[in-house]
């Protein structure tokens, strides 16, 4: 999870213009050395202060460029705001005093992926002398998913409080009442920490776009095993209901299946084989978690690909045309 301090800082970078250049500042970030390239007295060092963070969320690269002025070096940075699986949400010319005139550029990049697993940073490049170019080595980033480490209630659903069947007659009048009070602060913690999760989860720019990127991943996978065929199932509803959030603005993971069908019958961008394919997939859903169904391996292929079809049919419209 991402420290206070640092959550902060990066909600305020968000709140300001992306993409775009400001006057100097202090202060470089102090991090490790992630890439560097080096050739007669060129020499270009990436700094990161982690290598691993959630999907969405966004990671501060500092970026050095040392050169002679005679080498007339230049940092060169992408145009359309991409950098391979990364957006490039802000850059910033840092101000380095006292560094001499060795340094000919210094940048502070913050960047975020929708994507999850290892994810590769490309090389960035700075031209300089006639027409020489230095480029740094891809660097691998870890990003863990949306939905890894969520937490499920089902899993929780079959504890009751233990039972000592020693006092019988004896049981103290207070015990019942304190059980309920117990219970009834458990119930409310439990609920704290969903809303907390619920409001740390950054929305995805791209809705689709990641649902599709999480499907994949799930697929590249592999077959599930078959004990494991109903885990798979809870999975890919999991990001089916994160992503009509996400793209309805309908509370889907809170609702109950019928609940979250009413409200999509509602919605125009859910209709016909889309409404059909929403509506199998939740009820093959309750039937596997409540109904003490088993979902087969061909029920979990057909699933995602269900999922994927769904995510696909919902597009919308302006997405589609360009």
């Amino acid at each position: 999870m991402m420290k206070l301090p640092a959550t902060a800082l990066l909600a305020t970078l968000l709140l300001m213009p992306g993409c775009d250049r400001t006057g100097p500042v202090a202060d470089p970030m102090v991090g490790e050395v992630v890439a560097a390239a080096e050739e007669r007295e060129v020499r270009i060092e990436i700094r990161a202060a982690s290598t691993n963070a959630e999907s969405g969320e966004p990671i501060e690269l500092m970026v050095t460029l040392e050169a002679p002025p005679r080498e007339r070096a230049e940092l060169v940075l992408p145009a359309d705001g991409r950098l391979g699986d990364f957006d490039i949400l802000r850059i910033e010319d840092v101000a380095t005093p006292g560094a001499g005139l060795e340094v000919s550029a210094r940048r502070r990049i913050l960047v975020s992926t929708l994507a999850s697993g290892a994810v590769e940073l490309p090389s960035l490049e700075a031209h300089y002398g006639t027409d020489s170019v230095l480029r740094t080595e891809p660097t691998a980033f870890t990003i863990r998913s949306l939905i890894e480490g969520e937490f499920d209630p089902t899993a929780f659903a079959d504890i009751r409080p233990a039972v000592d069947d020693r006092l019988g007659a004896e049981r103290p009048a207070w015990l019942l009442p304190a059980v309920i009070i117990g219970s009834g602060i458990v119930v409310a913690a439990l609920a704290i920490a969903l809303v907390a999760i619920a409001r740390r989860r950054p929305r995805p720019r791209i809705p689709h776009e990641w649902a599709l990127g999480e499907f994949d991943r799930i697929e590249a996978e592999g077959p599930p095993a078959e004990e494991a065929t109903t885990d798979r199932f809870q999975r890919i509803e999991t990001v089916l209901r994160w992503y009509v959030a996400f793209r309805f603005e309908i509370d889907a993971p809170d609702r109950t299946s019928s609940e979250l069908l009413a409200e999509a019958s509602l919605h125009d961008g859910i209709e016909g084989d889309a409404r059909t394919l929403l509506e199998r997939l939740l009820r093959e859903g309750d039937r596997a978690k409540f109904a003490g169904g088993r979902v087969s391996v061909p029920e979990c292929t057909s699933a995602l690909g269900a999922a994927r079809r769904f995510v696909e049919l919902t597009v919308p419209a302006e997405t589609e045309a360009s």
